[in-house]
């Protein structure tokens, strides 16, 4: 099946207060502005936030982006905003409510009959289902399911790995004591992804699914994709190939306790150097390199955020997160960026945090 209201063009992408949220909708308004394709160069582009300020949402808007400040739990606000929607994104919230906003989210976008839904989620959930160690991650496959439940054909999810980039808030340590800490076994094999593949290969999905109709082909779209690496690595390997794209053979490795995980990365949050995004030149054609768009900020590293963060490295040194799928490969049409290509490429910007 193919939808054709014509009369539906716009696309809402929610949580671009959040660092995949920001990335995707840079993503597709570079190719809104640039018009790389027909059927993006005619959507409007509305993103959801919760606070619009000390994000540098402000650049999204300068390249034509609709900026909402919505309350997930006030349904009759949303239902303004996804009214005559023809697609939703949906990010999950880094919140005490996440399971309770999606829902809310998700049965509003329902009733205004919005035509193609997807979730971001992440890898691993459905092996954690019955376990209380992963309570957030739990909530991701619930949110899943009623997903499923609310849009049947006429949805797909697509679950993450941990993003390269997430590396920056361990540069300061890398940088300034030349080892990698993490609460992961040396020999426990997972992965990441470069996040500028991830949000190229969201593009190229929509582009390649809609074809020439008006809107997306949901019969042909996979119902799940998951964004990994082509081979995942243990511990010891990954933090080897980190050490050969930096220029530092003799990176070492610690593995160190959830909780001095956690303090590290709550040091990062309030850090000044995560504060702002580098003001650094427009990315070419080949989204290869790291921008401000791909830059972490502190602010994104709330305490939930956190949280679910430990229970996916956990998911890790518990060997639950050695799972691999060519769905990246496939619609990059290309091998995705490996770990020490991703690092030798950015090498400069991980410099800058000696």
């Amino acid at each position: 099946m193919s939808f054709n209201t014509n009369s539906k063009n716009t696309c809402v992408i929610t949580n671009v207060d959040s660092y995949l949220g920001y990335a995707l909708a840079y993503r597709f308004l570079e190719a809104k502005k640039k018009k790389e394709d027909d059927f993006i160069a005619r959507q409007n582009i509305r993103v959801f936030c919760r606070n619009r300020s000390g994000y540098g949402l402000s650049h999204l808007e300068e390249m034509g982006a609709e900026i909402v400040e919505v309350d997930y739990e006030d349904q009759e606000k949303l239902r303004r905003h996804l009214k005559n929607v023809r697609s939703v994104a949906l990010i999950p919230e880094s919140s005490q409510k996440r399971l309770k906003e999606a829902e809310n989210l998700i049965k509003v976008s329902c009733d205004e009959k919005v035509e193609f839904f997807c979730m971001h989620s992440m890898i691993g959930v459905d092996a954690v289902e019955n376990d209380q160690e992963f309570q957030n991650l739990q909530e991701y496959l619930k949110i899943e399911k009623k997903v499923k439940e609310n849009f049947g054909d006429n949805h797909t999810v697509i679950r993450h790995t941990k993003f390269n980039q997430l590396f920056y808030f361990m540069a300061p340590l890398i940088e300034g004591e030349n080892k990698i800490a993490l609460p992961v076994k040396e020999d426990s094999k997972w992965g990441t992804v470069d996040i500028n593949d991830v949000i190229n290969a969201c593009y190229l999905l929509v582009r390649k699914e809609h074809g020439s109709h008006e809107s997306i082909n949901a019969e042909r779209m996979k119902k799940l994709y998951q964004f990994t690496p082509e081979q995942n690595k243990t511990t010891k390997e990954i933090v080897n190939e980190i050490g050969k794209g930096l220029g530092r053979e003799d990176l070492k490795y610690s593995k160190i306790s959830e909780n001095e995980l956690k303090q590290h990365l709550q040091r990062m949050r309030d850090d000044k150097r995560f504060k702002n995004r580098p003001q650094t030149q427009q990315q070419g054609e080949k989204w290869d390199r790291d921008g401000p768009w791909t830059f972490p900020l502190g602010k994104y590293l709330n305490d939930r955020a956190i949280d679910t963060a430990m229970e996916c490295w956990r998911l890790a040194d518990k060997g639950k997160a050695d799972i691999k799928s060519d769905d990246l490969k496939k619609l990059l049409n290309r091998n995705p960026h490996n770990l020490e290509e991703y690092f030798k490429k950015n090498r400069d910007q991980f410099k800058q945090f000696k």
